[in-house]
């Protein structure tokens, strides 16, 4: 109102620009002047102009609508849009990087605010509405979230060379290794969470030696003799001093994929750069992921 007041210097133009009648601005004027208990603007003859004060206030008024205009182009604009994206620190490393980097080369206008949090954190901050999607393993069942799979791996029992069991290399039971300490991931981890669930499917609760922040530390910790663990299978073969066997018995497996809320949850409204950068993921990742994780 100020700046159409402004750039006119006349209320029925000013009205012309925003789009309403002459004497709604008016009154709406006379309203914002009576509330601040100071002059924003004063007659020239035929015209108006702005006051000190209005002089002053202007500016601020500017900007004010600079951020609105942002603002509604990252809710309405696909090119012009923000995506806020969780990811599990394992995906950090090559992952994203890659699936970013390939969707700016066409869309270089969406931004992007990035969490790398585990794998409770990531689906909680989903489901809050912090975060658009996230790219997390595994995939909620209900909570409000919907999900697409992008890759799947299998999951090893990983033991250190030399270990007895490593003689069994078609692979063994979970419940073969139910006297053995083993390394495991710190609750909250989407790879804890498997493994729990599998060895509580083998009939047994594991002795822990550690728990680890990430896989690749549980890796070298089952490499040092620690222990084992159950890992995702390492796409560029066994780590050195390791050796990883197939689980018999199904149900050891990892599925790796993009989540987001559930139509009709989070508002009901996905802005259109987010469903822009969800298509590419499910598009693009089945093909790049196998080679980049684990």
């Amino acid at each position: 109102m100020v700046a159409a007041v402004a750039g006119t210097e006349h209320v029925t133009l000013a009205a012309e620009t925003l789009g309403v009648p002459q004497p709604t601005l008016s009154r709406a004027l006379a309203r914002a002047q009576e509330e601040l208990g100071i002059a924003l603007v004063e007659r020239t003859g035929r015209g108006v102009r702005l006051t000190r004060a209005g002089r002053i206030l202007l500016p601020h008024v500017e900007r004010a609508l600079d951020d609105l205009r942002r603002g509604m182009a990252e809710l309405t604009g696909a090119e012009e849009g923000r995506v806020a994206l969780t990811f599990l620190p394992t995906l950090g490393v090559e992952v994203v990087p890659v699936l970013l980097r390939g969707f700016r080369a066409e869309h270089p206008g969406v931004r992007f605010s990035l969490t790398q949090e585990p794998w409770a954190e990531s689906l909680s901050r989903v489901s809050s509405g912090g975060a658009d999607l996230a790219l997390t393993s595994p995939l909620p069942s209900g909570r409000g979230l919907a999900s697409a799979v992008l890759h799947t791996q299998s999951l090893r029992l990983v033991v250190p060379e030399g270990h007895a069991l490593a003689r069994s290399p078609r692979g063994v039971a979970a419940v073969a290794a139910a006297e053995e300490e083993f390394v495991l991931l710190k609750p909250g981890r989407g790879v804890r969470h498997l493994t729990d669930r599998l060895l509580d499917r083998a009939g047994f609760t594991p002795r822990v030696a550690f728990e680890a922040d990430d896989i690749s530390t549980a890796r070298g910790l089952v490499a040092a003799g620690l222990g084992v663990s159950v890992l995702p299978a390492r796409p560029r073969g066994p780590l050195a001093g390791t050796v990883e066997l197939p689980v018999l018995g199904g149900g050891a497996d990892r599925p790796i994929g993009v989540v987001w809320p559930r139509e009709g949850s989070g508002g009901g409204y996905e802005p259109p750069a987010v469903a822009l950068f969800r298509d590419y993921v499910r598009r693009v990742g089945p093909r790049i992921i196998p080679g980049l994780t684990g």
